[in-house]
C-alpha cells in the first residue's frame, strides 16, 4: 500500500502505546494509528521522543469508530491516494490542509466535516 503521499507503511508495538500502524509519507512526515487516537509527526525520530518534539497534532478516536488490530495490515484495512480505511469503517483523509477523521469513506465523498483535522504545520 504505497502511493503518491504513503511512502511505506508499518507496524510496531511501541512501549506506553502498544500496537500501532505507522504510515510514512514521502516528504517524510509519519501518520501514528493507534487503537484510540491518531498522531502526525514531523518524522520517524519524532515518534518515539519522549518530549514530543516534533509531534505536529494528536487527537482521539471517538468509542464508536475506534479501529481493531488485524496481523495483516494494524488498524489500516486500505489506502488509497489521501484515503485510509480504517478496519473500523471509520476513514481518514489526507486532505491538502492536514489529515480528518471521517465516520466513513462515503463520508469524505460527500465532503461531510470531520470529527477533528491534524494541520500540517503547527499554529503560529
Amino acid at each position: 500500500m504505497t502511493d503518491m503521499i504513503i511512502a511505506r507503511h508499518e507496524t510496531r508495538n511501541l512501549p506506553q502505546r502498544g500496537p500501532v500502524t505507522l504510515m510514512h509519507f514521502h516528504q517524510g512526515m509519519v501518520l501514528l494509528v493507534s487503537a484510540t487516537s491518531v498522531g502526525l509527526y514531523r518524522d520517524a525520530a519524532a515518534v518515539t521522543d519522549p518530549l514530543g518534539n516534533g509531534a505536529l497534532g494528536y487527537e482521539s478516536i471517538p468509542d464508536a469508530l475506534q479501529p481493531h488490530w488485524q496481523d495483516d495490515g494494524g488498524y489500516v484495512q486500505e489506502q488509497r491516494a489521501g484515503y485510509v480505511g480504517l478496519t473500523s469503517g471509520a476513514a481518514l483523509f489526507i486532505r491538502p490542509d492536514g489529515v480528518g477523521l471521517y465516520d466513513s469513506g462515503a463520508a469524505v465523498l460527500k465532503n461531510q466535516p470531520p470529527h477533528w483535522l491534524i494541520p500540517f504545520s503547527l499554529p503560529a
